[in-house]
């Protein structure tokens, strides 16, 4: 059997204060600022610690039954091998979920239901194979690019949707995460095609070799962007 790296699900109040801090648009507060948000992310800890240990142990368990299919098929789409290294997924009460690549970690919605939260888990370790994909392909890789705004980042962003579609994943994880709703507002230039339709249709012309599917998808975003499409 395949060894794939481990996701491990924790519970970290220091590390959601700082993803709430960081995103604080993503809260239910109608007030802002630093203390603000400490306050109210002690606050709920307080009160629903025992809910979020919950939804952890849930989430475990649920992800486990499907992890080994997931990464397998991950590794097929994009042909490429999972590398030596371990993933931490933190629970969060944000709606929004960043990633870091540096320490493949993220973080995880506490109170959406576990299909939802299932989810979350596919998109960012979507992102962090794609990465090391991006870093096989293009040698001359700019790391700087794999975080916003790169284009690498928006590439990413874009095409981990078509990506997480795919049939057998669908049926491991049926409730994938969105693409950001700008690449489905904004139309391509001369056409009536959002942006995620447009790569949408490149990904299932070359999605059976995903090298070549990096490099014309990465010509393509750097001509939307010599074109001043929003968005991008």
């Amino acid at each position: 059997m395949a060894n794939y790296p481990n996701i491990s699900f924790k519970i970290s109040k220091e590390k959601d204060n700082e993803a709430c801090i960081e995103h604080s648009e993503g809260l239910p507060l109608k007030a802002s600022g630093k203390a603000n948000i400490i306050k109210y992310v002690e606050s709920v800890y307080k009160l629903r610690l025992k809910d979020i240990q919950t939804s952890r142990q849930l989430l475990q368990v649920e992800w486990d039954k499907v992890h080994p299919e997931v990464m397998k098929r991950l590794q097929e789409i994009m042909d490429i091998g999972w590398p030596d290294k371990s993933i931490t997924g933190f629970m969060t009460l944000n709606k929004i979920c960043p990633r870091d690549l540096d320490n493949w970690s993220f973080f995880v919605e506490a109170f959406a239901n576990v299909e939802a939260q299932k989810g979350i888990c596919l998109h960012e370790i979507t992102h962090f194979l794609f990465f090391e994909k991006w870093k096989q392909v293009f040698k001359n890789f700019d790391v700087k690019e794999f975080n916003k705004p790169g284009l690498a980042w928006n590439l990413s962003e874009i095409l981990v949707e078509p990506i997480d579609e795919d049939v057998v994943l669908k049926k491991l994880v049926p409730s994938t995460a969105k693409a950001y709703a700008r690449y489905y507002k904004t139309k391509i230039i001369g056409g009536n095609e959002s942006v995620i339709e447009h790569f949408k249709k490149i990904y299932l012309d070359y999605n059976s070799d995903f090298t070549e599917l990096l490099k014309v998808s990465y010509d393509e975003i750097n001509r939307l962007k010599s074109m001043n499409v929003n968005g991008i």
